[in-house]
């Protein structure tokens, strides 16, 4: 099975090759580093790292609490490596130059053998769900402490693996912890072929998130500034199809609501022109944040077409809905908005996060929607309800407060890992 999964991709090599170099063409950092995905580099790296995969903007988001444990413990070099490019820029504007990124090579034997020979990882850590055969057999080759962490399973995705835990079980062999999210998550990664002491439950690092002040102070100013005397409705990380239904939502609470902005974030920027002729065929006037324009009165709809701006629009909302589960994405993260003092709705579709999500439904700190009277209900509920507004909000940030403590636990797994290395508070 390893013979066959690694001879299909040095087969589809070529394509792989083209894909890459196209890919970049429009991005010159991206087009400057597209020999990384097969291990070259141009430049010399620190080596000896402890090495962190997050593969885009949402594992980026959540391995950066992780981050900052081992910059405060630890004094290797950080190393992060992503698989797309808004990962990359996510990394920079989080961790800035504390930290070495490069895209993760193609799962092959030497591509990940000119990766592990140029860094020389002392640990490695994958976040989530990545399960990549090469990667996982080199490590145990080569003695690298291997953790995948915030880990997840859906039910779905075990009935796939379980055809192949024969060989997963190989290739789970040398891993030495998985840290998973949920218990339900711990027997699906049994199930596949983890063993099952390895497996630790730790709960979601997304409830360990540390969200600056600065982050609300700023906010307060932007909305003064582009928004004053404004009723503020953020719809975050909108996938296609669902931007329709929020336009239709808006155009519906604004007899109740005069003063509503609806402000868009979508999951990809590259979708803002989509969106805005979108709102032109509802005749809705509409501002882009990269025009950095005030919306006047009659401004209905403000599109965020830039990455990195979901938090601060978060902060300066009345009222919130996370989006990604009015379609079947799965949903993203929740927790966001709550950390923000902010109402948070969300959909259906909740498979990434479903427990967690259920969990804060059932302490009454969010609002689950199923359709659009669903959706033009609960916010009409919290618009003209403060004690109903406030109540959601206070709900929201107890759970968050009980079920803190993902990082710590996760962290207490990789520590007994770490070789030859005492943490920094350990040294005298």
């Amino acid at each position: 099975m390893y013979f066959f999964y690694t001879a299909l991709i040095y087969l589809l090599l070529p394509f792989l090759i083209i894909f890459q170099y196209v890919r970049g063409i429009k991005k010159k950092d991206y087009h400057a580093r597209w020999k990384e995905y097969f291990g070259f580099y141009s430049a010399k790296h620190t080596q000896h790292v402890i090495w962190l995969h997050a593969a885009s903007v949402g594992e980026v988001e959540a391995a950066n609490a992780l981050i900052n444990y081992f910059h405060a413990h630890y004094s290797y070099k950080i190393l992060i490596t992503t698989s797309t490019e808004p990962g990359y820029q996510r990394v920079r504007a989080l961790q800035g130059d504390k930290v070495e990124h490069v895209y993760l090579p193609l799962d092959l034997p030497d591509a990940m053998a000119r990766f592990f020979g140029h860094f020389q990882p002392r640990i490695a850590v994958i976040m989530e769900t990545e399960i990549w055969p090469v990667l996982f057999i080199q490590c145990a080759e080569k003695s690298t402490p291997l953790f995948i962490v915030n880990a997840r399973l859906s039910e779905k995705s075990a009935q796939s693996y379980r055809k192949l835990s024969g060989f997963l079980q190989k290739v789970f062999s040398g891993i030495k912890g998985v840290v998973v999210q949920t218990e339900d998550d711990a027997q699906r990664y049994q199930d596949i072929g983890v063993s099952a002491n390895k497996i630790t439950v730790s709960g979601n690092i997304k409830l360990d998130m540390d969200i600056p002040e600065s982050i609300k102070v700023e906010a307060v100013q932007l909305r003064r500034k582009l928004f004053p005397e404004r009723l503020i409705f953020v719809v975050g990380s909108t996938h296609q199809g669902e931007e329709e239904l929020f336009l239709k939502v808006y155009q519906r609470l604004k007899p109740q609501f005069p003063g509503l902005l609806l402000i868009l974030v979508p999951r990809q920027p590259r979708r803002a022109k989509e969106i805005t002729r979108l709102c032109q065929a509802e005749n809705l006037a509409v501002v882009a944040r990269t025009g950095n324009r005030s919306c006047t009165p009659a401004t209905d709809v403000y599109l965020v077409d830039m990455m990195g701006e979901l938090k601060q629009m978060y902060a300066l909302a009345d009222c919130s809905f996370v989006a990604g589960s009015m379609v079947p994405i799965g949903g993203h993260n929740i927790f966001e908005p709550v950390l923000l003092d902010v109402p948070v709705m969300f959909g259906p579709y909740m498979k990434n996060s479903e427990l967690l999500a259920q969990q804060l439904l059932d302490a009454k700190g969010a609002l689950q929607c199923f359709d659009e009277a669903d959706i033009v209900d609960n916010v009409s509920l919290i618009f003209s309800d403060s004690k109903e507004k406030d109540r959601l909000v206070s709900a929201g940030r107890a759970f968050i407060e009980q079920n803190k403590g993902a990082v710590k636990r996760t962290a207490a797994v990789i520590d007994r890992f770490m070789p030859e290395h005492k943490p920094k508070h350990q040294r005298g």
